[in-house]
């Protein structure tokens, strides 16, 4: 790991935060250490150390600014049983043709297929690269990406998610312990109960949590005439909790063939 600092930009109080152990005042510069301990999901956020401030210290993205040069970078998520293809291809090609692929990296990763490794995956890439991240998720990709919004209110990372998924650990049931093969890779492989469960847990994890996201970087982009997923669950919760969100429609199905039509409606946010 690199020496990276940042800034803390949200006076931490040790009082009220209680995942603080001590009350570091805004503008305070904090190297990031390696979390040894497991101390804090990478997806949310690091352990750092101040040379003003004694100890080590767990700090949520949201509260930090980095000091260092980065890239954007936009993570492309794929869904259940796919891989990384024509989505991430169509992305390379609106970069260039917008005079914007020097200003990103574009990371697709190929997801694991039990849903607790694909979250390390993750969370690993966000602390890799957190700055300015852009996560694009599609179906279960894009419960994903919710969960991500859900645990991390950090400005530095913007959602966007296309048909995604709610309550994987209910419309995914069907498919445990059924032989699979990957639609893109051919891989074969088996859903396992076990797998369900994990989803089961962030889905608690995510209803529990995206209600308190006041922000303004949460965007579904939901196909008018998905053949899959029903997105009346979701959309009743986020009115009923208040939680701030822009949502899109498109005329398409759940294999959502309106990315260039997403990226320009996304392209202000892009390019902030």
């Amino acid at each position: 790991m690199k020496n990276k600092e940042f800034k803390v930009i949200k006076t931490i109080h040790a009082t009220t935060h209680t995942w603080a152990n001590t009350t570091i005042p805004i503008g305070t510069i904090v190297k990031q250490v390696s979390d040894t301990k497991n101390s804090i999901n990478p997806m949310i956020g690091i352990v750092a150390q101040s040379d003003t401030i004694e100890g080590l210290h767990v700090i949520p993205y949201e509260f930090l600014t980095p000091l260092f040069d980065f890239k954007k970078t936009i993570l492309l998520l794929h869904g259940f049983n796919s891989a990384p293809g024509n989505k991430e291809k169509i992305i390379k090609e609106w970069l260039s043709a917008n005079n914007l692929a020097s200003n990103f990296n574009l990371i697709a990763p190929q997801l694991n297929n039990a849903p607790y490794e694909a979250i390390n995956q993750i969370s690993e890439i966000i602390q890799e690269n957190y700055g300015n991240i852009f996560v694009i998720g599609t179906s279960l990709g894009g419960f994903y990406a919710t969960l991500v919004r859900s645990l991390n209110h950090s400005d530095g990372i913007k959602v966007h998610a296309i048909n995604p998924s709610w309550s994987p650990g209910t419309t995914l049931s069907q498919e445990v312990n059924k032989p699979q093969e990957n639609y893109k890779t051919g891989l074969e492989w088996q859903f396992s109960a076990s797998s369900l469960n994990d989803l089961a847990e962030f889905e608690n994890e995510a209803k529990s949590e995206l209600k308190n996201y006041k922000g303004t970087h949460y965007t579904l982009h939901l196909a008018n005439s998905d053949e899959c997923l029903d997105f009346s669950e979701l959309l009743a919760y986020l009115d009923e909790n208040k939680v701030s969100n822009k949502t899109l429609y498109y005329d398409t199905n759940h294999r959502f063939e309106k990315v260039i039509e997403m990226l320009d409606n996304c392209k202000v946010d892009l390019t902030l």
